[in-house]
């Protein structure tokens, strides 16, 4: 917000009794005037950049413990990470931004990197809109491979969430693939399938930053 200082001026009226005024009055007058004012004195005190600090003052050095940023973009996707306390590692995860024919946003792709150890070496959340036919289940296909179908798990104020692991060979699978698609239906038009791509473009790279290869 930008704050305005507006100076008020005085317009002080001559008049008869203004006319009469002596030269020793004008002095004293004059002399008053050159004295600073209370404002311009604590600013000379305090200093003109503490009162008024510019713009590099109040830099940072990037995000702060415990914010979100954007660390890397590969095609359309990003590498999105939470900074973490010095000598810690960070929590990262992929980010795709799901579009229709007519570019507007739809969905959400979100992958994380899972530990060893489960069947599932990537899990993601697809974001979709509020009017989402949760009857009518979440289906991913990459290229021209099986349509897999995922249930909705939730749903908050802002949208509906279908949450489910991929293999070692689903993401093998994404790492050597051109596209993936990913389809939803809404309740406005249970019918019609809504079909998204996802370019996998640039996932390789994104992954390698996640997993680290």
């Amino acid at each position: 917000m930008k704050h305005l200082i507006v100076t008020l001026a005085l317009a002080l009226a001559a008049g008869g009794a203004w006319a009469q005024t002596t030269e020793d009055n004008a002095t004293e007058t004059e002399q008053s005037t050159e004295t600073s004012p209370a404002t311009d004195t604590t600013i000379e005190e305090t200093g003109n950049d503490e009162q008024f600090p510019v713009a590099e003052d109040q830099e940072t050095d990037g995000p702060q413990e415990g914010q979100g940023y954007l660390k890397a973009e590969h095609g359309n996707w990003e590498v999105r990470c939470i900074r973490a306390p010095e000598g810690q590692a960070e929590t990262c995860r992929l980010y795709y931004l799901l579009v229709d024919n007519e570019g507007a946003s739809v969905a959400e792709f979100n992958l994380s990197a899972l530990p060893n150890g489960g069947r599932a070496a990537a899990g993601v959340d697809v974001a979709t809109p509020l009017g989402s036919l949760l009857t009518k289940d979440v289906t991913m296909q990459i290229d021209s491979g099986k349509a897999n179908r995922y249930r909705y798990t939730w749903c908050d104020q802002l949208a509906c969430y279908a949450r489910f692991g991929l293999t070692q060979a689903e993401s093998d699978g994404m790492k050597r693939g051109a596209n993936a698609k990913v389809t939803v239906w809404s309740v406005a038009a249970p019918e019609e399938a809504i079909e998204l791509q996802l370019s996998l473009t640039g996932f390789t790279a994104a992954w390698n930053d996640v997993a680290g290869g």
